[in-house]
């Protein structure tokens, strides 16, 4: 089965091009918003479509090696974390700053090895990680930010390409991947398709012709996880979204 290629409603805000006259003459148009040279959203049998995502971006996985690469890319399939950061709320935002990845929300994460079942055990059922056996998912909130470091340093980077694999999507236009530049412009947005059979997992990424993306922000869903927060499909009120594997180009130093 292939995979499902939803209609994307991608906002981008580009400036506007204008013109004035003063005692000063024309005004200097402001610079244009950068345009994504491809954007994915895909739900239905995406297997084979996350390490082509990878293979696009960069083909060789740098993994944990320190220091900035001209070329490959990152994963983070959240699988390595160790038993102390996992189902607790104790996970370290600079946990995999090896690869160059940060989160920067103002709530913790947390990383479950037990489709969050501990927390909420209807969700034993409907969280089921891509790469087994872990996934992760902000607490207190819908929102979770990464920006980006020179991996093993605290240099600033960005990034031309990003890509998650979004959990258990039943609500249309409730999650969305937004990328921002060094400005704190938004240069992407892109929802996230509905989940499709045979998998429960969404595709979501977005690439630009250089590296220029020093932000990201995902929302998941309605409504966070939490005790007594059930699923859509569980007969609760609202959509709750989780998360699994990351992917992103090489963080390159800001120029």
């Amino acid at each position: 089965m292939t995979a499902y290629r939803t209609t994307l409603l991608v906002a981008l805000f580009g400036a506007a091009l204008m013109q004035a006259c003063g005692d000063g003459g024309d005004i200097a148009a402001p610079d244009p918003t950068p345009t994504p040279v491809a954007i994915v959203a895909l739900s239905g049998d995406v297997d084979p479509h996350i390490p082509e995502f990878g293979t696009a971006i960069g083909d060789v996985n740098n993994k944990n090696e320190p220091g900035r690469h001209a070329s490959g890319r990152r994963e983070i399939n959240w699988d390595g974390v160790p038993a102390q950061f996992t189902n607790t709320f104790d996970f370290a935002p600079d946990f995999f700053k090896g690869r160059g990845a940060v989160y920067g929300g103002a709530t913790g994460l947390r990383v479950s090895d037990n489709h969050f079942a501990d927390i909420n055990p209807s969700y034993a059922g409907e969280f089921i990680p891509f790469s087994e056996a872990k996934m992760f998912a902000p607490i207190g909130t819908t929102k979770l930010e990464v920006t980006f470091r020179i991996p093993a340093s605290d240099t600033v980077a960005a990034v031309r390409s990003f890509g998650a694999v979004v959990v258990d999507v039943d609500k249309a236009n409730t999650s969305r991947l937004q990328a921002y530049d060094r400005d704190n412009r938004l240069i992407a947005e892109v929802p996230v398709p509905v989940r499709a059979d045979p998998d429960e997992y969404s595709l979501v990424g977005v690439t630009f012709e250089e590296p220029i993306i020093t932000r990201i922000v995902l929302t998941l869903g309605e409504v966070p996880i939490g005790p007594g927060v059930d699923d859509l499909t569980s007969g609760g009120e609202a959509d709750v979204v989780v998360l699994d594997d990351f992917l992103y180009s090489e963080p390159q130093p800001l120029p």
